[in-house]
């Protein structure tokens, strides 16, 4: 029993470490509730790395989801929202960036990568299927030497 105890209390522990604030954000309209929503959902936080603003703890995070709301709040655009954050921490602040010189690399090796494979694929088996038709030739030879 006094196991039990000590593991309902050290769970209980737990999950008061875990646990996070809620931040509750005044807007005029729903409309800016969702355009905020979707916002901090599409740029990257870049302390993290691989969350969003929206889903980060970071100081930095917590700033930029501020300064998101303070720009709704001023009537601004999306697109001037994004053209802020990229200003000040490059196409890699958004999760889907544009195609630009700059990003030709990350949109287009996955596919340089795949026609390279596929281009070493048809190479080996090409090459294995000749090996084995002069294999089979050979052992016809030795076949008809040996009788």
């Amino acid at each position: 029993m006094r196991y039990f105890i000590q593991f309902v209390l050290a769970l209980l522990l737990i999950q008061v470490a875990f646990a996070e604030s809620i931040e509750a954000k005044d807007f005029e309209t729903l409309d800016q509730e969702n355009r905020y929503t979707a916002l901090i959902g599409d740029i990257r936080c870049p302390v993290c790395q691989g969350q969003s603003i929206g889903g980060s703890n970071s100081d930095l995070a917590s700033d930029l989801r501020e300064q998101v709301r303070e720009m709704i709040l001023n009537k601004r655009s999306d697109k001037d929202i994004y053209l802020f954050m990229v200003e000040r921490y490059g196409d890699f602040v958004i999760f889907k960036p544009p195609i630009n010189i700059k990003t030709y690399l990350l949109w287009f090796a996955p596919l340089l990568l795949l026609f390279l494979c596929l281009i070493y694929l048809f190479r080996v088996t090409r090459n294995k299927k000749q090996n084995i038709v002069s294999s089979t030739i050979k052992i016809q030879r030795a076949k008809k030497l040996l009788k």
